[in-house]
This record gives C-alpha cells, structure tokens and sequence, in this order.
C-alpha cells in the first residue's frame, strides 16, 4: 500500500514537471516569437522610414519641389537640379529647397563634398563663406578645400594654416610646413616634419601618439 502511494506521488510529479515544462518551452516560444515580431517591427518601420525620408527634388509643369515642399518663386521650364541638394533655376540658387542668397545662378557650380562656387562667392551646404576667393577656390578631400589664402574644414577657415604646404593626411588628419591637424583642429604640440599617420586613427610623431587628434597620455 505504501508503495502504491509512492509511485502515485511520483507519477503526479511528473506529470507537473513535464506540465511545467512544457508550459515553460510555450513560453519562451512566446518570447522568442514575440521578440522576432518586434524586431521585425522595427526593421519594417525602419526600411519604410529610409524609403520614405529621401530627401530630393521634383519637378513637373506645375512647380518644383523639395522633400515634398513647393519651391517658392522657382521656375519650372529652367529649373536644373545639381549635385549636394543643390538646384538652380534662370534666376535663383536653392540648397535643399531654400533660395541662396546673394549667389548668381549663370556662373554658379557645385564643385564637390557639399562645396559651390559663383564668379564672385564660395558656398558650403548653402551658406556663402566670407572672404572665400571664388577664382582659386578648390576642394581637397575629406572636407578641406583652399583658396589662395585660407584652408577650409566643412566650409570653416582653419586658423593659422598655411594653402601652399598644406596637405590631406588619411583619417582625418592633415599638415603643413608647421603644424598638424584633426578635422580642421589644430593639434597643440604636434610635429609636423616627422608626422605619420598610422591606421585606426592613430598618429604620432618623434615624441608622441595620437589617436582622434589627442594626445594618449
């Protein structure tokens, strides 16, 4: 009699593990799927959000647009879209859509890495750059550009750097005859007769390693 009550005991455990179990792999299933839909969710929302956020331009008999937006004032029948979201009518300069001030549309060309040029004015992303030269204006790489007097990070003189000997290094980096730089930072204490640049961002000279511009300490 004993053991007939102990198999029963056993058997009912069992059948409990084997319900909890089971009940528990249904669960994590749950998760599992549930985590998949979700994920599946965000990658659904986020290919419709690249499809759907290309910004660019249109043009049709009725106007031209931007990004969804009619461009006011422009003129359709000469209307011409260039690179870097410039555009151009016979009249008007527009960047992404907005008119550029002061800029003439006969001379106006986009000469690269969001870099533009008039006879008279240099742009970057739409904005004219003061005391830019437009006659020896050219771009570098990596966002550097030169005129005869000045060099220019992302449309911004960088200070004290010398157009004749300057020159782009990989990663960032860039020198001239007397100093080195990082996105159009001087870097203080930096050599630059001995400066190489390494890989992964890193640098260094005679008496120190940089990585990002900084000195590793």
């Amino acid at each position: 009699m004993r053991k007939l009550h102990l198999l029963l005991i056993l058997s009912l455990t069992f059948i409990a593990g084997a319900d909890l179990n089971a009940r528990t792999r249904g669960q994590n299933h749950s998760r599992m799927e549930s985590c998949h839909n979700e994920r599946m969710h965000h990658s659904d929302k986020a290919k419709n959000h690249r499809r759907h956020c290309r910004p660019t331009y249109f043009v049709d008999s009725n106007g031209a647009y931007f990004n969804g937006h009619a461009i006011k004032d422009a003129s359709p029948s000469s209307f011409k879209i260039l690179e870097d979201y410039y555009a151009k009518d016979s009249w008007n300069v527009y960047y992404r859509g907005k008119k550029v001030h002061d800029a003439t549309s006969g001379s106006f060309h986009v000469v690269g890495d969001g870099y533009a040029k008039d006879s008279w004015n240099v742009y970057f992303c739409g904005h004219k750059i003061a005391d830019a030269s437009s006659g020896s204006f050219k771009i570098l790489k990596d966002g550097y550009a030169k005129d005869s007097w000045n060099v220019y990070f992302d449309g911004k003189a960088v200070k004290d750097a010398s157009p004749g000997s300057f020159r782009v290094l990989p990663d960032g980096y860039a020198k001239d005859t007397w100093n080195v730089y990082f996105d159009g930072m001087k870097i203080p204490g930096a050599t630059s007769g001995n400066f190489k640049v390494m890989k992964d961002g890193y640098a260094k000279d005679s008496w120190n390693t940089y990585y990002m511009g900084r000195k590793v300490n």
